[in-house]
């Protein structure tokens, strides 16, 4: 038998995570910058290998449990899109773009028509990219380099899906096969009650066919099948990263930890970023040593480096992005507060209620919950990006404890009854999304019906299919000759 337990998952999961901004910052920073940086970074990881986990040395994960994990995330993929060989959501107009342009260009990438690098949080692209660069040395066809380069992308997701339901088995200490696997498919098929609410509360037509989660208007808790099919780029990373906290709880690592988050994906980041601050705080109160707490946890090498020398790096490249936040929206423009409590009931708050009385008193559980509560008043877009991205970790925290109250043996009959109920009405949502690929593989009788009409973001204005709205500003630099990254920092 393997001998994969919990310490070997956790550097696995660090080196997984880690890798993408190791690969930035000696590809885009200039010398003086990348040596220093690269080497405090190495320093980091060595701390984080070397030290010590609490988390318990009991568990580890079964082989037949390993080989279905890589089957159920081979198959969740593959639906997704992921690999450009399958029928690909509308978002993959600009993930195809993105990748290619990382296959493509030198980096950073420069874009000479549009005078503009790219500033994206691409980090999920870098390593398969990187593969498909050096692929290229002895592929001399683009075309086939890319779809090379996409089975490249394709392994990287399943291993970092394989990773999650790994934490996720961690998390219910499942010790057998089968309950293992029944997590990974309930964790696949989680979601809010969207089919309620498309049902008897929409109140306008959906932007796309066989995708349910659009019903309270600009306000979207995403399922997590919906996010890995739209957004995978973001999912993957966050949903490992948020489990990793969760599993390991070690304080001395959330520095490291808060930048590789930030660099995947920035809204979740603001979630997770929650969740580490309280559960220090937590155990900073509770502890009888204060200084050595002070001393040990809070100031230790991953988070020195992490918050004062890797998250300012990558804050100033993000701050040059040209999108930005235009303004803070006004959540009941377009919405009512008595819509709002029915999005906030349908979408987590049942669930919520019906396992609260057991875990009201985990932190965790608390800080999930009045997260999910607060999320939408923040609608930092047009689109609202911030209530379906930030709202990610806090669910994947809550669908832990729902999994867990399920599988307690004392719990009450009628209460996983009524949560097994919810749980089933919510499969519609993910359903949806495999059901929207196959029914338009059907329908034109082709498999890789790909999402790939922008192609390159190397134009003076990228239009978005179907809407015609200007893409640029999501993907280049306002002012790089006057940004400090551009200026001082970057290559």
């Amino acid at each position: 038998m393997f001998n994969f337990n919990s310490q070997m998952l956790f550097k696995i999961s660090y080196g997984y995570l880690a890798l993408p901004l190791f690969i930035f910052i000696c590809s885009w920073l200039n010398y003086f910058c990348a040596v220093p940086l690269a080497i405090l970074f190495l320093l980091a990881l060595y701390k984080i290998y070397r030290g010590k986990s609490t988390a318990s040395l009991e568990w580890k994960l079964d082989d037949k449990a390993a080989v279905t994990f890589a089957v159920l995330a081979s198959i969740w993929c593959f639906f997704a899109g992921i690999g450009y060989f399958y029928y690909q959501s509308f978002d993959y107009h600009f993930r195809n773009a993105v990748f290619r342009d990382l296959l493509t260009y030198d980096w950073p990438v420069f874009y000479d028509k549009a005078n503009t690098p790219m500033v994206y949080y691409m980090g999920f692209w870098l390593v398969p990219a990187l593969l498909g660069k050096l692929s290229a040395l002895f592929v001399q066809s683009a075309y086939w380099n890319f779809y090379i380069a996409n089975l490249f992308l394709l392994i990287y997701a399943v291993f970092g899906t394989v990773l999650i339901f790994a934490h996720l088995s961690l998390a219910l200490k499942s010790y057998s096969w089968k309950k293992s696997v029944l997590i990974a498919l309930l964790f696949i098929l989680f979601s809010g009650l969207d089919l309620i609410g498309i049902i008897f509360f929409r109140t306008q037509a959906q932007p796309f066919v066989f995708h349910l989660d659009w019903w309270a208007t600009f306000m979207q808790y995403s399922s997590f099948s919906t996010a890995m099919f739209w957004v995978f780029n973001q999912f993957i990373p966050i949903a490992l990263i948020t489990l990793l906290v969760f599993n390991e709880r070690n304080i001395q690592n959330f520095g490291f930890l808060i930048v590789l988050a930030l660099f995947f994906s920035p809204y979740p980041t603001v979630s997770l970023g929650i969740f580490m601050l309280a559960y220090a705080f937590q155990q900073f109160i509770q502890s009888t040593q204060k200084n050595n707490f002070l001393l040990t946890q809070i100031f230790s090498i991953p988070n020195i480096i992490g918050v004062f020398w890797l998250l300012p790096m990558c804050i100033l490249y993000f701050m040059t992005n040209s999108d930005g936040i235009d303004r803070l929206w006004y959540i009941f423009d377009q919405t009512s507060p008595w819509r709002l409590l029915i999005f906030l009931l349908l979408e987590f708050l049942l669930y919520a209620l019906i396992i609260a009385p057991t875990y009201k008193k985990h932190l965790f559980f608390i800080t999930s919950v009045i997260l999910l509560c607060f999320i939408p008043f923040f609608r930092l877009d047009q689109q609202n990006n911030f209530c379906m991205r930030a709202s990610l970790p806090p669910l994947i925290i809550l669908a832990v404890y729902i999994f867990r109250f399920i599988f307690v043996k004392e719990q009450k009959r009628l209460a996983k009854i009524l949560l097994l109920l919810l749980l089933f009405i919510g499969t519609a949502t993910p359903a949806f999304e495999f059901f929207r690929g196959i029914y338009f593989v059907q329908k034109h009788h082709q498999l890789n019906l790909v999402a790939d009409e922008i192609y390159t973001l190397n134009q003076q204005v990228v239009t978005m299919p179907v809407f015609g709205w200007s893409a640029n500003h999501q993907f280049t630099a306002k002012d790089y000759q006057t940004d400090f990254f551009w200026k001082y920092l970057a290559q």
